[in-house]
């Protein structure tokens, strides 16, 4: 009985761990020597882009005062890749504005109590008028007394009102001072280190590598043969096998190439569209260190 059911283990193991059918059809359509389908040259692209991570401090730039990655680094959405050198002085100015508010804010009370007993005397005087126990003198002295606390409490109410727009403004610059990751991802490549100011090419560079593209040049002339949903076949000089990818999206916009042949020969001024091919899962974990690597697509018919 033991031996029964160790073969059949190993039986059951054989058999979920081939690929289907479909997939070993067009693997063998991959490596047949046929012409059909269309060539192009193409390049291995993150489905997110590579996002290049810059500051937020205008023309006159920012300088690093603190980098908590490295290369190589998975970060989630939101966290805190860096903070810059002007953030103490940003934190200092959200203090104050702070602070200036709740200044505002005791002495609006203060006047309040001030405008309360205002208002009764204004009110106790303009009863005894008609039995001519003050004078008009008095009552408009209390009628003003009482207008002039009603117009500092709208006064400090528009105060307030300021400078809780001030401290907006304020904590938004503070927030600038923080750079953060837009995305889950993988940090690629860091262009400043702690020390340095930030420039055109910004503070770094990520991607989220859970999945990859193939961006492929097709000439203009053969994009009436390329459909949505087609298989694509991926070479590279190096690779150990072939690639399979799906014809996901096809581009608007025609242009120049950015890729072209080794060949001395070949035309490098063609008029090309973008094509996007989600590339197979397995083939992630082999190709997700070659980013932007130029490859060899071929899309069957």
């Amino acid at each position: 009985m033991p031996v029964k059911i160790i073969l059949s283990a190993v039986v059951l193991t054989v058999l979920f761990t081939q690929p289907n059918d479909q997939v070993l059809a067009e693997e063998s359509r991959c490596q047949s020597t046929t012409h059909q389908g269309v060539g192009a040259l193409g390049r291995i692209e993150p489905r997110s882009r590579v996002i290049r991570i810059s500051h937020n401090a205008g023309p006159q730039g920012a300088r690093v005062e603190q980098l908590f990655i490295n290369e190589s680094d998975h970060v989630k959405s939101g966290d805190t890749l860096a903070i810059l050198s002007d953030h103490s002085k940003k934190k200092a100015e959200v203090e104050t504005a702070t602070a200036r508010i709740k200044v505002l804010e005791a002495q609006r009370v203060a006047e309040q109590a001030l405008h309360t007993y205002n208002k009764k005397e204004h009110l106790r005087h303009q009863s005894l008028q008609p039995d001519a126990a003050v004078s008009i003198s008095q009552i408009e002295a209390k009628k003003m007394a009482y207008e002039q606390s009603l117009a500092n409490l709208n006064r400090f109410a528009a105060e307030i009102h300021q400078a809780q727009s001030e401290l907006k403004v304020s904590q938004a610059e503070l927030d600038n001072t923080l750079i953060r990751a837009p995305i889950h991802g993988t940090i690629l490549k860091i262009h400043r280190r702690s020390g340095e100011r930030i420039g055109d090419s910004g503070l770094l560079e990520m991607a989220d590598l859970s999945q990859l593209d193939i961006v492929a040049e097709v000439y203009e002339t053969d994009l009436h043969r390329v459909r949505v949903g087609q298989t694509g076949c991926i070479s590279g000089a190096g690779f150990e096998h072939t690639y399979l990818a799906e014809v996901r999206e096809l581009g608007y916009l025609v242009r120049k190439n950015d890729i072209n042949d080794t060949d001395p020969l070949s035309d490098r001024d063609n008029r090309i569209i973008e094509v996007r091919l989600t590339l197979e899962t397995s083939a992630v974990e082999d190709l997700q260190h070659q980013i932007f690597r130029q490859v060899k697509v071929k899309i069957l018919p």
